[in-house]
């Protein structure tokens, strides 16, 4: 485990907005500034993604005072289709705070994200209607999804460059401080653009274990991130390879992950009918 160095934190817990905030930060100075949530999207920012519960963006908050230099955030804002909804952050964290933690708890085991500058949820007694997550921008990198389909360079780095191998390293490390990550496609993991760096996003949907994660723990993961390797049309050998660096820095059987992965995968692939089985079985012979 890392020791971070210590980040100042505050309580944000006045007006409508309840959560924590890295003291000195871009967020904390837009907030000390009078900053306005509502509008933030509108801040020259590049929309990433955008559904009916949710919408990510790279922001440019600009200070009221001429003092503070402004500077990108990564923002992601989570909003409730309806009551019932919204009645599900009173049996759990909501999803802002999850990311929040979870972002914390892996880089202080050395797995790397974007260093987070804090949470804050929109109240309206007793529910909360918006919640809100801010990060630091990455510069020089681009998701792994992104880069497969608009990058002639990839799929040298994945079959010769060491890159599989460090994504399956990652990823075995994610699991090994007792995190899955949820919804881990291609396009929520950042590969820097000139080396093997990476780093994980969206986390949202990530759990916190206090328990080993066996075969079974970790097959959604596995199998996603399998499925997002066929789509792309990795060559089945480099799939092969990242399932046996996985387990081989895990310490576990190939034919442990293999059956659970298949199961999840059969269930995956009826939303993604695309994928021949026989792909499928080219990597996981017991699908």
């Amino acid at each position: 485990m890392t020791e971070l160095p210590r980040v100042a934190m505050r309580k944000v817990s006045s007006g409508p907005y309840r959560g924590m905030v890295v003291v000195d930060s871009t967020l904390d100075h837009f907030l000390e500034n009078d900053g306005n949530l509502d509008a933030l999207f509108q801040h020259s920012g590049s929309l990433l993604k955008s559904s009916s519960s949710a919408r990510s963006a790279l922001v440019n908050p600009d200070p009221v005072s001429g003092d503070v230099v402004s500077k990108g955030l990564y923002v992601k804002e989570f909003r409730y289709k309806g009551v019932v909804h919204s009645l599900k952050h009173l049996f759990g964290k909501h999803r802002a705070q999850v990311m929040w933690k979870v972002s914390w708890h892996l880089l202080k085991n050395s797995i790397p994200v974007p260093q987070p500058e804090g949470y804050l949820l929109e109240k309206s007694w007793p529910l909360y209607r918006e919640g809100y997550f801010f990060s630091k921008v990455l510069s020089g990198c681009n998701s792994l999804g992104t880069l497969a389909w608009t990058s002639n360079e990839l799929s040298q780095r994945l079959a010769s460059g060491g890159l599989i191998e460090a994504l399956a390293r990652g990823i075995a490390a994610l699991h090994e401080c007792g995190v899955t990550h949820g919804d881990l496609k291609w396009s929520n993991i950042l590969v820097d653009e000139k080396d093997n760096r990476l780093w994980f996003v969206d986390l949202d949907s990530a759990k916190l274990h206090n328990h080993f994660l066996g075969p079974t723990g970790v097959a959604r993961d596995l199998a996603r991130f399998v499925l997002y390797g066929f789509q792309t049309e990795t060559q089945s050998a480099i799939i092969h390879r990242f399932l046996d660096e996985y387990c081989r820095h895990r310490r576990l059987a190939r034919e442990s992950i293999e059956d659970r992965t298949a199961k999840v995968l059969k269930k995956l692939r009826k939303r993604h009918k695309s994928i021949p089985e026989d792909r499928i079985k080219e990597v996981l012979k017991n699908y």
